[in-house]
């Protein structure tokens, strides 16, 4: 069964198959990694709508996702089972969506993708490409973040509007949304050429918790523009540098260099070889040019 752009197909008591599609075009092959499926029988279950929530149920679990909030997250998406005696809550997360810190740069190429390509055509991106596209309904990318405090914050973007693919030189529009919830439309101007970059903001409201921001080009939008990084601040702050994009270096595990925060002279370079991830961390020559450690 099909909600908007996401799709759930029972394939036993205890599994179902999610799908999100921004433009609903499903993948309709086996599921290979389910052992067993070949000899999978009809499974009874229940679905209903009810106050924005879908609800599937079958003798084994329920699986609860609000409709129209997007890929799916920790706050979107749950499933109910008992697991002996003990009742079992989990929260399966769409991979494609990345965590983008509220205040810090996150790029474009690094989110959950949906219709967007990433290209690295045109000069004087930052990290490793961009968002290319959003030429049709649907075409979107997600973030998830996380509010500290309720509170009116500004969405940015750092994007290029030159001669589109629909022959267009023109002020063009993208919707941003939290959650699913009533999209605020993105108002980007021409920027001259694909090879120029423009800032543009739109005002976003926030509940304390997860979110998952999503942009689109909605069936209003004239689209067809590139995004090359966002962020999410207060009202007072500036847009913030490359430097600022440090990613959560949990204890125990390998982060790389090229990930942190990065001031003064350090920089991401990849003119050497045997490195790991996107990079190295290059420039540390100076007193107080450093990579500062991730958070």
């Amino acid at each position: 069964m099909t909600s908007g752009n996401a799709r759930f197909e029972v394939l036993s008591p205890a599994l179902i198959r999610m799908e999100y599609a921004g433009d609903t075009r499903f993948v309709d092959a086996a599921t290979f990694n389910a052992i067993g499926r070949d000899s999978f029988s009809r499974t009874d279950f229940t679905s209903q709508t009810s106050n924005g929530w879908l609800t599937i149920r079958t003798s084994a679990l329920t699986l609860r996702y609000k409709v129209g909030s997007g890929p799916y997250t920790a706050s979107n998406v749950s499933v109910e089972l008992r697991n002996g005696a003990q009742q079992v809550t989990a929260h399966p997360l769409f991979p494609g969506t990345a965590e983008c810190t509220i205040g810090a740069l996150c790029e474009a190429e690094k989110a959950g993708l949906s219709g967007v390509s990433v290209a690295t055509d045109h000069t004087g991106f930052t990290g490793t490409g961009f968002a290319a596209g959003f030429e049709d309904t649907g075409d979107s990318l997600s973030y998830r973040t996380t509010a500290a405090t309720t509170g009116t914050y500004l969405f940015r973007a750092r994007y290029a509007n030159a001669l589109g693919g629909d022959g267009q030189s023109v002020t063009r529009t993208l919707s941003v949304s939290v959650d699913g919830g009533a999209p605020s439309a993105l108002t980007l101007p021409v920027t001259g050429s694909w090879d120029t970059w423009a800032l543009a903001n739109t005002n976003l409201i926030l509940p304390a918790g997860d979110h998952t921001v999503t942009v689109a080009k909605a069936a209003s939008d004239s689209g067809h523009v590139n995004l090359d990084s966002l962020a999410v601040t207060s009202a007072d702050a500036p847009y913030p540098g490359p430097g600022q994009q440090a990613q959560p270096c949990p204890y125990g595990t390998v982060c790389e260099a090229e990930k942190a925060n990065l001031t003064g002279g350090a920089s991401q370079q990849s003119d050497h070889n045997d490195f790991s991830g996107d990079g190295f961390v290059a420039g540390l020559t100076q007193a107080a040019r450093r990579a500062r450690p991730c958070t």
